[in-house]
């Protein structure tokens, strides 16, 4: 339950061993490439040490790569189209393929696949093409009647051409109105349903052919072109086209047969290949990011202090000539900083998510994700507490965890909290121990009088108690950055904490819980208060750094007594923020009494039933919606403000199939 801890590893290798070297680390899967802080390693400086150390025995080779990356896409456009051929979509098989698998390798099987598909495939892309294109012909021309099914004979004229299109209803009125002056024959020969548009033949001399087509177009009109091998047909253009449409698809059937034959061994060449290839984009990325002098070259990743051992020993399988620097986060300098990689046991685990939807915590900080988890599932089942009720969100997460894993591990987790705190109300679908006087309860009903006020102040003293670890978690986390002033004496710091307690002393003492005036813890909050609002000089007073106050001290103190103000009003805010905690216990049993009070008002002991599932259903989404938002802005505005920044870099590493 923390983040992963991390080490930087700086490598130096031969050009010779680069791709192999490179190759490996592409396929461990957890290297992040350090590009933002090359300056932790003079790599430069690096270069020329270690060069001479490691004679060059040949020009180096200077690889194109825009080149290269070309020579890529083309071939994954490639597999792709043949894995389209044969029915599939490739997949990375990093079972097969490793370093007995070349990229020549590759190339080579791939060079052979085509020879053996590539032409078969365009054949039956370019028939499928033919065949879409005879469908929707049939579709129009079935429309055509039957006298005039057949254009053979036109076909044959010397002097006469003809076109058969569609025309809509107000360019046939068009024509009508200017029959007299058209040189052609325009008859109509058949209806489309549900369209404006018939089909027309239109029948004209040859000489007039350039005016017919001006007219044509001036009416919009659709040409439909009939095929040259289905017009010389003796059958009706339908029957014709059927017949070609059933030829041109055992044509397909053939050649689709043929591309299956030895399916699974084409299946696992396009992996390899698939895999290979996109193994060396990988590897092409790195060799564009990292350092290269005459003979060797220098890369700074970042590994998961748990892998470094298995890295270097891989590395070592392949050569001995590098070299490995590895330095922990804490040897580094503060401005370093690493990526952020959240490891969360399974109870934690899909709550991550929500932590994410805020920010990912810095690699210094603690990780948020166990506190909000617990807070968060302890907020829903007090303001949701039903065992009914949380046994229905508990069953929709298992629902939906296969086709969500977060979402369904967050429902069921909340389900559960939602049962427990059922059992302490004693509520079943919103009935009670007094319409169900079995059912076990341990404080009972949040509504009954004795409970009202307890349950309001015990989200109060809840929400101290969650607030008081948040101060503390933050001052932690300012402290490990080495940032004294928010630490100590800002108001998420030490002074702020004290300043707080100050506050619920206050309302304690005011109250009589403790005996001890409330002057006294108003004094506290006094001199914290003076002691933020001077957290800088302070600060700088402990370094020993001059001067005190940086820039204008007007307007410093002006913005420091506005921050002081701000922090009253905080303090104010936030414990009292808590109270919707019970509030929403309370109104969960309310909102169900309502719907209760509303079926005792019938006799109807089906509408009765119907009154009761429906209220059920509106308090299981409307209800359940709102407490989860509510839930969301306590953590959000009220604990997260007081100890996380949301600032971290994710750890990415690189991976095959990104």
């Amino acid at each position: 339950m923390a983040i992963e801890k991390m080490v930087l590893l700086n490598l130096v290798g031969s050009l010779d061993d680069e791709h192999a070297i490179l190759e490996e680390l592409v396929l461990s899967e957890s290297i992040h490439l350090n590009m933002d802080h090359n300056d932790v390693y003079d790599n430069n400086y690096m270069v020329h040490q270690y060069e001479a150390m490691m004679p060059q025995d040949a020009m180096p080779i200077i690889e194109n790569y825009a080149q290269m990356e070309a020579e890529y896409e083309k071939m994954l456009e490639d597999v792709k189209i043949i894995a389209e051929g044969v029915g599939i979509a490739s997949k990375l098989d990093k079972v097969n393929v490793g370093r007995k698998y070349s990229f020549e390798d590759a190339k080579r099987e791939l060079g052979c696949l085509k020879a053996d598909v590539w032409e078969k495939i365009e054949s039956i892309n370019v028939q499928k093409a033919r065949l879409k294109e005879l469908k929707n012909f049939k579709q129009k021309v079935s429309c055509i009647k039957a006298e005039w099914s057949n254009f053979s004979d036109l076909h044959e004229l010397n002097y006469f051409d003809f076109q058969v299109g569609m025309l809509s209803y107000d360019n046939k009125i068009q024509i009508k109105k200017n029959y007299e002056n058209i040189s052609a024959i325009i008859l109509k020969i058949g209806d489309i349903q549900d369209s404006r548009e018939d089909i027309y033949l239109v029948v004209y001399p040859r000489q007039f052919k350039k005016e017919t087509k001006r007219l044509l177009k001036s009416l919009n009109w659709v040409s439909l072109k009939i095929p040259e091998d289905i017009i010389t047909m003796s059958e009706s253009l339908k029957e014709a086209t059927e017949c070609k449409i059933e030829e041109i698809q055992g044509d397909v059937n053939k050649l689709e047969q043929a591309l299956l034959t030895n399916l699974d061994e084409k299946i696992l060449i396009l992996n390899k290949i698939f895999t290979r290839v996109k193994i060396e984009q990988k590897i092409l990325k790195i060799k564009e990011e990292i350092v290269h002098g005459n003979n060797l070259f220098v890369m700074n990743a970042w590994i998961a202090k748990k892998n470094q051992l298995s890295i270097e020993e891989k590395i070592g399988d392949i050569t001995d000539k590098f070299v490995v620097i590895a330095k922990d986060a804490n040897e580094l300098d503060k401005k370093v900083i690493p990526p952020t990689k959240l490891k969360n046991n399974w109870l934690f685990k899909p709550f991550e998510m929500i932590v994410q939807l805020y920010g990912l915590p810095s690699y210094h900080e603690i990780d948020p994700t166990p506190f909000l988890a617990i807070t968060f599932m302890l907020m829903f089942g007090i303001m949701f507490g039903d065992i009914g009720q949380g046994l229905i969100y508990f069953l929709a997460g298992l629902f939906i965890y296969k086709k969500s894993a977060v979402a369904g591990g967050i429902l069921t987790r909340l389900g559960s909290s939602s049962i427990v705190f059922g059992f302490v109300y004693g509520s079943l679908f919103g009935l009670e121990h007094e319409q169900l006087p079995w059912l076990p309860h341990i404080v009972g009903s949040p509504l009954a009088k004795v409970n009202i006020m307890p349950i309001l102040i015990a989200g109060v003293v809840f929400g101290v108690v969650v607030l008081s670890v948040s101060y503390i978690i933050g001052i932690i986390n300012a402290l490990r950055r080495g940032d004294v002033e928010d630490g100590v004496f800002g108001k998420n710091g030490i002074a702020g904490y004290i300043f707080f307690m100050g506050f619920v002393g206050t309302l304690v003492a005011l109250f009589g819980v403790i005996p001890v005036s409330p002057f006294v813890p108003l004094g506290i909050m006094g001199i914290m208060l003076v002691i933020m609002i001077l957290k800088e000089p302070l600060t700088n007073m402990i370094k020993r750094e001059k001067p005190y106050i940086h820039g204008e001290v007007g307007s410093y103190f002006i913005e420091s007594i506005f921050e002081g103000v701000e922090t009253i009003l905080g303090a104010l805010s936030n414990g009292i923020s808590f109270i919707r905690v019970g509030a929403f216990a309370l109104n969960h049993a309310g909102l169900f009494m309502a719907f209760l009070v509303m079926s005792d008002m019938t006799d109807n002991f089906v509408l009765k039933l119907l009154i009761l599932i429906i209220g059920n259903i509106l308090i299981l989404t409307l209800e359940g919606l709102v407490v989860f938002i509510q839930g969301l802005r306590l953590q959000y505005y009220e604990m997260f403000s007081k100890y996380f920044t949301g600032d971290g870099e994710s750890y990415a590493p690189i991976r095959i199939e990104d």
